[in-house]
């Protein structure tokens, strides 16, 4: 599920399914510029503090300059593990808690800052919530593991013009390059996304026929290693809308017939959290 509104604080939700290992929780918002403190929680049961368990709590404190974990397990608090606050007041806030069998990861503005060992079971999560001095835009919850290389066909209209695929990933800490190539019925490779952090470049091409066009390589290399992105790549008639962390990158004109793309292709140094076809939204940038 993925929403942009503005949503109401204190925010209470029951999640529509278990939290699973490989999901991925991501809240984004702003601060106020006399913030001084918020929390993300996950709950048990109920998404309050009226005695049942919270197996995660992250308190952002301005005031202490410092995000404080901990867990309400049994009837009170254990104790608490701190890291400084990267934030300040007035900053947009990316946050973003993944799950794993034994720990979650938590990450600020797409760089892991912490983990965090599970006390009480993961599958006892049914509710989260959020408090306190914080503006909150966006909401998203789901993906899973996937297996690099990794290739799905796309049943249906595929991505047809108007849809756009997302994907939530992260280069590897040591990695050269990875791809994205969104492919024909017939196996040719109607865009392939090359970021290459060897040549520092961000790489677009087609492969029609067994032949690489044109490369085209305008725009900053502005993925870093370690660090998450959010790729969406609207398919409109022209051509494909390519965004970075919400920005736009490039536009890729179509060099072959844009209602035929019924296959993904991911490869290369590159760990895959989530992947996504949505109906696209007008971006305003």
């Amino acid at each position: 599920m993925a929403l942009e509104t503005n949503y109401p604080i204190p925010y209470r939700s029951k999640l529509t399914e278990p939290f699973e290992p490989g999901q991925t929780l991501i809240v984004r918002g702003k601060t106020a510029e006399d913030s001084v403190r918020f929390t993300v929680n996950l709950h048990t049961a109920s998404a309050d503090f009226s005695g049942n368990d919270v197996p995660l709590h992250i308190s952002i404190r301005f005031d202490e300059g410092k995000i404080v974990f901990n867990t309400f397990s049994k009837g009170e608090w254990g104790k608490e593990e701190r890291k400084s606050n990267p934030w300040k007041r007035g900053d947009d806030i990316d946050i973003r808690i993944r799950a794993h069998d034994s720990k979650f990861q938590i990450f600020a503005d797409q760089k892991e800052i912490k983990e965090y060992e599970h006390r009480v079971p993961l599958s006892s999560i049914s509710h989260f919530s959020i408090d306190g001095d914080v503006f909150i835009t966006h909401i998203h919850w789901g993906g899973r593991y996937y297996p690099v290389p990794y290739e799905s066909g796309i049943p249906g209209e595929g991505i047809a013009p108007g849809k756009t695929l997302v994907i939530y990933g992260t280069p590897e800490k040591k990695g050269k390059r990875f791809h994205i190539n969104l492919l024909k019925k017939n196996g040719d490779i109607a865009l392939h996304f090359n970021p290459r952090f060897d040549e520092k470049a961000i790489v677009r091409n087609s492969l029609l026929s067994n032949e690489w066009g044109n490369e085209e390589r305008e725009g900053k290399m502005i993925l870093e290693k370690a660090t998450g992105f959010d790729l969406e790549i609207h398919n409109e008639a022209y051509g494909f809308q390519i965004f970075l962390n919400g920005e736009r990158f490039a536009t890729y004109a179509h060099r072959t017939e844009p209602n035929d793309l019924h296959g993904i292709q991911i490869g290369g140094d590159v760990e895959i959290t989530g992947i996504q076809i949505v109906d696209s939204a007008p971006h305003h940038a």
